[in-house]
């Protein structure tokens, strides 16, 4: 089993990743949007949890390929 984890390049453990975290954003947005805004006083753009999902994520993805 070592000898066929060798020979896999290191980087595609990096583009797994970052597949992984673009398809949780892509998840994210695909929910609906009295999901997103369940029980919430009201629907303004602050509050609304796919945008800072994206964001954070983002966030992420650079700091995952920046090291």
């Amino acid at each position: 089993m070592n000898e066929w984890l060798a020979g896999i390049p290191l980087y595609w453990g990096k583009i797994i990743a970052v597949v992984g975290y673009i398809g949780m954003v892509i998840w994210a947005w695909f929910r609906p949007r009295g999901f997103i805004f369940h029980e919430a006083p009201d629907s303004r753009k602050w509050r609304d949890l796919r945008i800072w999902a994206s964001v954070l994520l983002g966030i992420q993805i650079i700091i995952y390929l920046s090291f």
